[in-house]
Formats: structure tokens, sequence, C-alpha cells
């Protein structure tokens, strides 16, 4: 009996002592599951917080500051250009005659232009498609007038043929005379804008008060119109001509600088800067839109949406962007180191200032977009004309 009572006692005794080993490691057990899921959240959290430090940091941040990373020569700052891009053989670059000179019919077209943009009203003539024409009118419908039909005597220019006016108002007037009174039979369109006008008969009572003529092409017309490009047709004519052909030749000049370079790597500080910049450019006109869209009580919406992409394509989108530009600036400062160049500040602002012809252009562009920026295009403008003066039209 007493050998069975301590047999109990001691097996009470281990049952405890295995209760209490088997409680502290199931609360052991707890305090290393909460333990891992603690780190995991710290690890998480942590994630979350470099994440956002990394996506704010490569995010880019507009700046107005175009000069930033420029010197006042004009050249990126602490970039030898020649380490960056290799250049092409800009000298003795060769361009087809046809990218540089005028076709016959392309040349025409520019003089008939001029023509059309000084064309007289003339109370004479038959009309016909294409002529451009003054007018005045009255619309009614059911002998009642209805509101917009009226030009209110101010006359009213209109093109035949331009599908400016209701369909078949136009063509009615071809074969009047100017001073005629004409009535103009129409029909508005089903899904015309103006709900109350949508589908309905209407009757117009016009006066043709003319017709537009070209002026007489001659020397009196070049000296009337264009007396910078000379005083005769002559002058006139080869001022257009040698205009076309210096432009043309500079842009495919520039464009085969560009395109036939090759870029080794771009200089970083130089690249962020322009990505910052190409934004604030985007932000100012999406600024500007908007403005002036409020003006009209309409809105151009988020600024995703006047891009018209994601923030993620956007991004994407300047650096782009933003390594044409740095190609653009490497190989024409390329250029002239190559070249032995570096503008004087005086050079620089006779370049600039021919460029636009305008003396307060230079000190204003440098109020705006700082020394650096300014000359850096008339390093871009010297680079060309370099490679213009040797290239070869064939």
């Amino acid at each position: 009996m007493e050998e069975n009572t301590v047999s109990k006692s001691k097996q009470k005794r281990e049952d405890r002592a295995k209760n209490l080993a088997k409680q502290k490691r199931n609360g052991w057990i707890v305090k290393l599951v909460f333990g891992i899921i603690g780190v995991a959240l710290i690890a998480l959290l942590g994630y979350l917080i470099v994440d956002k430090i990394i996506t704010e940091a490569n995010t880019v941040k507009p700046s107005s500051d175009y000069s930033a990373q420029l010197n006042d020569n004009g050249y990126i700052k602490d970039v030898k250009a020649t380490d960056y891009v290799t250049l092409c053989n800009y000298k003795g670059i060769e361009v087809p005659s046809s990218e540089v000179n005028y076709t016959d019919e392309e040349f025409q077209d520019v003089i008939n232009q001029a023509l059309e943009a000084h064309q007289v009203l003339k109370e004479e003539g038959t009309i016909k498609d294409g002529d451009k024409v003054n007018i005045d009118y009255v619309g009614k419908i059911d002998g009642v007038e209805f509101e917009g039909g009226n030009s209110g005597g101010n006359g009213s220019d209109l093109t035949i043929g331009s599908g400016q006016f209701i369909p078949g108002f136009e063509s009615q007037l071809i074969g009047h005379k100017a001073g005629e009174e004409v009535q103009v039979n129409v029909t508005f369109p089903a899904d015309y804008q103006k709900a109350e006008l949508a589908g309905k008969d209407a009757v117009f009572d016009v006066t043709i008060h003319g017709i537009y003529q070209n002026p007489e092409y001659n020397d009196d017309f070049v000296c009337a119109y264009y007396p910078d490009k000379g005083s005769t047709v002559a002058e006139y004519e080869k001022s257009l001509r040698d205009s076309y052909y210096e432009g043309q030749l500079k842009a495919y000049v520039d464009k085969y600088l560009t395109d036939n370079s090759t870029i080794i790597s771009y200089p970083r500080k130089y690249l962020k800067n322009l990505k910052s910049t190409t934004k604030y450019s985007d932000v100012q006109s999406y600024q500007y839109m908007s403005e002036m869209y409020a003006q009209y009580g309409q809105a151009v919406g988020t600024f995703e949406e006047f891009i018209g992409m994601s923030d993620e394509d956007y991004e994407k989108d300047i650096a782009t962007r933003a390594e044409e530009f740095a190609k653009e600036d490497l190989v024409y400062q390329a250029v002239l180191e190559t070249e032995g160049i570096t503008l004087t500040e005086e050079e620089a602002q006779g370049i600039v200032e021919e460029m636009y012809g305008d003396e307060s252009f230079y000190n204003n562009s440098i109020e705006t977009y700082g020394k650096g920026y300014t000359m850096k295009n008339a390093v871009k403008t010297k680079a060309v004309d370099i490679a213009m003066d040797a290239a070869v039209v064939k």
C-alpha cells in the first residue's frame, strides 16, 4: 500500500514535469512563429520603404535650370565629347540634289500660295469650283429666319468646294456671276449639330459680292508684297530658291551628323538634367493648354491624360528623348573639339541674333534659359555650318 502510494505520487510529479515541459515547448514555438512573422513584417515594411525610396529616386523631377550641367561656353560640364561619341566623317557629306532643290511643281505651288495670299476681291467673273467668293446670306425655314442663318451684311468669305457650308449650298453658286442674287435650297443633315435644324429644308437668299482673283505676277507684285526678297520677279525667285536650298541643306547635314555618329556612352549627370528639363517643358505645355482651355470652359484632363501614356511609359519616353538630345549635343560639341574651336561670347551672340533676326533674343534667352544653354545653341549652329561648308551636293 505504501509502495503503491509512492508510485502514484512519483507518477504525478513526472506528469506535471512533462506538462510543464510541453507548455514551455508550445510557448517557445508560439514565440518563434510570432518572431518569424514579426521579422517578415519588418522585412516587408523595409522592402516597401526601400522600394518607395528607389521609385521616388528614379522618378524624374521637373527642373527649369537648363544650364545646370553646361559651361558658359555651351560645352557640357566636365565632359570631353569625343570620349563619348564617335563622329561620322562630317567633312564631305554627299547630299542628293533632289533633297535641296525645288521640283518645278513644288516651286509653282510656292508662287501660287504667294499669289493666293494677296488675292483681290473683284466684282466680275463667273464662279467655278475652287474659287473664293464673298457673299451675304439670309436663311429661312418655312419663311421664318432661323438663328445663325443670317450673315448680317458683314460679308462672308467662302471657298467653293471646301465643304464649309451645308451640303449642296456651295455647288449651287457655281456658274453664277459676281453681283447676282441667288436663291439656294438645301436640307440640313439629319445629324446636324443643332437639333432644331436637323433634317429641315431651308432657303437661303444669297448676294454674291465678288470673286477673289490672284494679282498679276510681275515686278510690281514683288515690290508691293515681298520687297525684302528683291525688286523683280527674277530676284524674288532666286531668293526663294536660295532660301529653300540653304534650309534643306542645313536640315539634311544636321540629320546626317546625328544619324551617322555613334554614342559610346552618355554623361550621367547631363543626361539626368536633360530628363528634368524635358519634363519641365512638358509640364509647362500642360499648364499652358489647361489655362487656354479654361478660358473656353473646357479642360484638358490630368497630366497623364494630356501626355497620353502611363507614368511608367512616360518615364521611359523622357529617358528616350533625353538620350536623343544628349547625342545631338555631344555630336555638335565633338565637331568643335575636333576643329579646335571654342566660341567667344561675341561670336555666339552674333550667331544667335542672326538665327532669330532679333538683337534682344540673345539676352532674353540668357535670362530665361541661362548662358550655357544659349551658348549651346550657337555651338550647334557652328558645328552644322562647318559640315555644310564641306558638303558636296550631287
